[in-house]
């Protein structure tokens, strides 16, 4: 197993993107005992020094724990519900959006990759939606959306800061919301990133793109989140 030495990503915050996965993926369950700081330093070709700091790391963010003269073990983690983060659902008639904290509402014109997501023509304009969705007040998703004007003309920043956009596209616009497909990816978090989510360059992210169609298969809006790592495991139900 190769690491990327020219990468502005430390060795052991490499090994620890690693070890990581393992437990994200479920390959590595809570109880699974890791191979040992000799082991992964003969895998990565690095020392011992560089594996320990990674490993040490896992344990102190609660991922992995140490038994004296056993081992290192994966621990046991509460799954995460991102449908309460990501789906625009509604139970609740007047139930109010998620925490978040508003970082920009503008209409903008689509560059080639927006027109493809939204199957929309050219120099059609978008209302462009950024915002930190925030859990015991710290940010830990950032939310992008983007929605064609056509579909929702005068949509409004104080619409979005008191409403659910459920709420929005099927009461004020009588939109009938069909489907979402939401297509799940990770990243490393760059400067950018980092400096929202307040985590350190580097940090493991989970992506989620979200399409929403109508009945009548526009899709009324795309969103991207980017949410931080914070336990082994996440599950996503979304209803419409």
């Amino acid at each position: 197993m190769s690491l990327e030495e020219n990468s502005a990503i430390p060795l052991h915050r490499q090994i620890r993107q690693y070890l990581e996965n393992k437990i994200i993926s479920g390959e590595w369950e809570p109880g699974y005992k890791i191979p040992t700081e000799k082991q992964l330093s003969s895998l990565f070709k690095v020392s011992n020094i560089t594996v320990k700091r990674a490993v040490l790391d896992l344990v102190n963010n609660g991922k992995l724990y140490r038994k004296s003269g056993k081992g290192t073990f994966v621990n046991k983690h509460d799954k995460t519900d991102l449908s309460r983060l990501v789906s625009i659902h509604n139970k609740f008639e007047d139930e109010k959006p998620y925490p978040h904290k508003t970082l920009s509402f503008k209409k903008i014109v689509g560059n080639t990759e927006l027109i493809k997501n939204l199957q929309i023509d050219k120099n059609e304009e978008i209302y462009y939606i950024s915002r930190i969705k925030l859990e015991e007040e710290k940010p830990v998703i950032i939310e992008n959306s983007w929605i064609p004007a056509a579909l929702t003309p005068g949509l409004t920043e104080e619409e979005i800061e008191n409403k659910l956009l459920y709420n929005l596209f099927s009461k004020k616009y009588g939109l009938k919301l069909d489907t979402a497909k939401v297509f799940i990816s990770t990243k490393t978090a760059d400067k950018s990133e980092a400096a929202l989510l307040n985590i350190p360059i580097g940090e493991q992210l989970l992506v989620l793109d979200r399409y929403t169609k109508t009945e009548d298969d526009y899709i009324v809006e795309y969103s991207r989140f980017k949410a931080v790592f914070k336990d082994a495991k996440y599950f996503l139900e979304i209803n419409l």
